[in-house]
């Protein structure tokens, strides 16, 4: 670990460096090999032996002075990679994110919007591109290792990408609400289904999707949210913006206000069937009421992991969250936080060596900035977690490159079957490193100061604010941000 962070300069120079040097190459796995051999699961030590040598990764670097010149807007998701959608959006996000999306021209912007749309498939609405296996591609049948489904992933690249596509001044070519995938949930019955009736408790690899655990599920049910408000937004004034307003308002958030557990995230139909609440490894109906023990901690943390995405959508759409809620909240995150390595894990916050990857980090550090803003409850406590957590972050979760990796060391891929979204251990990946600096930002949306200089340089740093859900935080007391 490093005793004392790099400065915002240093980090800014290195992300920036990372982004030039993900350019389109042949890819870092034998990807035609994987598929004549019927592999399903990137991490079998089968699809492992098939990623090249690093000497024999063909890095490209396309620097952005040139992808200017060019309108040249694929990226891979690593140095080596293949062409990636979720590489692409991610590039956005960090130059925005870093203040350097300004460099480009409207007509810059324009292409890169119409880059992305070239892959948006006008019957479904989804993104077709570079990203996810095909619909029948084998991999999507085995139960043994599927566990995000096809349009699971699909919806997650909309639910992201859509909202980035805005920072370019952009929106999709054809109509979601036109598609019979991502218009699927203007049908208030089908919405319905999709919330109501879950069985939380783990997925069981039979490709059964409507039972899964609290992490899973928040990603799942934030899906509806993200894309009825695009449909909204971009489509304001026709019957399907005012259907996705109204289903938005009287389905989704009734689900979610109706279904508040005892830390103030989600866990399942409360009214429901008791069985079908997550209960971990205790008693079916079991929902804890205190979170000290390290299965009570490990219990809130599964529905934390979840929650967050919801709770992302509630602030940035200022939907009202009761004062309680908010401050059990607030508790239980507070919780979470390691005492030794001041990350935000699952539960084992008296190791040493506690796990924690980018989704624990930020899924806690987002929500508690949010929280800070929204309510004058435990905010020295925010910002000295906050703080500590980002100080622990710009120490142990750079790779040599200098870029935020989720786990140093390890690989990493948002996809289990795509290539296209792997990169190897050392590597770096698009998506870890625009996401994991969401992080820092929440921490610097909190705090004025620090007494170290490196950190207090990012504390200082303008960070621009983002106008939609993804990647959403309340702007820092005393912006100058209108």
């Amino acid at each position: 670990m490093l005793t004392n962070p790099i400065s915002f300069d240093v980090f800014q120079t290195n992300v920036l460096r990372f982004i030039d040097r993900c350019g389109v190459a042949a890819g870092v796995a034998d990807i035609a090999a994987w598929n004549a051999a019927g592999e399903t699961f990137i991490y079998s030590d089968f699809s492992i032996g098939l990623v090249r040598p690093f000497d024999e990764q063909m890095v490209s670097v396309n620097p952005l002075e040139k992808r200017m010149e060019t309108n040249d807007w694929a990226f891979a998701s690593t140095p080596g990679g293949c062409e990636s959608l979720e590489g692409g959006h991610s590039a956005v996000e960090a130059l925005y994110l870093l203040g350097e999306l300004d460099r480009l021209s409207a007509d810059n912007k324009r292409a890169w919007v119409d880059y992305f749309n070239q892959y948006q498939d006008k019957e479904i609405g989804y993104y077709l591109g570079p990203y996810v296996p095909p619909r029948e591609h084998r991999s999507w049948q085995d139960g043994s290792v599927c566990k995000h489904p096809w349009y699971h992933m699909h919806d997650h690249l909309v639910s992201s990408l859509c909202p980035t596509m805005m920072l370019l001044g952009g929106k999709s070519r054809y109509p979601l609400s036109q598609g019979s995938q991502t218009g699927r949930f203007l049908d208030k019955g089908y919405l319905e289904n999709f919330l109501h009736g879950r069985d939380w408790n783990n997925y069981k690899h039979d490709l059964n999707f409507r039972r899964n655990d609290p992490w899973w599920m928040g990603n799942e049910f934030w899906f509806p949210a993200c894309i009825l408000w695009q449909i909204s937004v971009w489509e304001t004034g026709t019957p399907a913006a005012q259907q996705a307003r109204t289903l938005l308002d009287d389905v989704w958030y009734k689900w979610h206000d109706s279904n508040f557990c005892a830390n103030g995230f989600w866990a399942g139909d409360l009214d429901g069937d008791k069985s079908l609440i997550w209960h971990g490894s205790r008693e079916p109906g079991y929902i804890p009421t205190d979170f000290k023990t390290p299965d009570e901690l490990y219990w809130s943390a599964m529905t934390i992991m979840g929650g967050a995405h919801q709770l992302w959508f509630y602030d940035f759409d200022q939907h009202p969250i009761p004062d309680d809620v908010r401050r059990a909240q607030t508790d239980a995150l507070l919780a979470l936080l390691n005492k030794h390595n001041h990350h935000f894990g699952m539960g084992d916050i008296d190791n040493p060596t506690g796990w924690a990857c980018n989704c624990t980090d930020v899924d806690c550090m987002t929500i508690l900035a949010i929280n800070w803003h929204r309510q004058n409850y435990r905010r020295d406590d925010i910002s000295t977690a906050l703080l500590h957590a980002m100080y622990a972050i710009l120490c142990d979760r750079l790779n040599d490159d200098g870029v935020l990796e989720s786990i140093p060391g390890a690989p990493f891929t948002h996809n289990f079957n795509s290539w296209e979204t792997f990169s190897p251990a050392g590597r770096g990946n698009m998506l870890n490193q625009s996401f994991y600096l969401w992080a820092i930002i929440a921490a610097c949306v909190v705090n004025q100061d620090s007494d170290n200089f490196n950190i207090q340089s990012f504390v200082k740093n303008s960070w621009p604010h983002v106008p939609s859900h993804w990647l959403w935080l309340p702007e820092k007391q005393g912006s100058n941000h209108e």
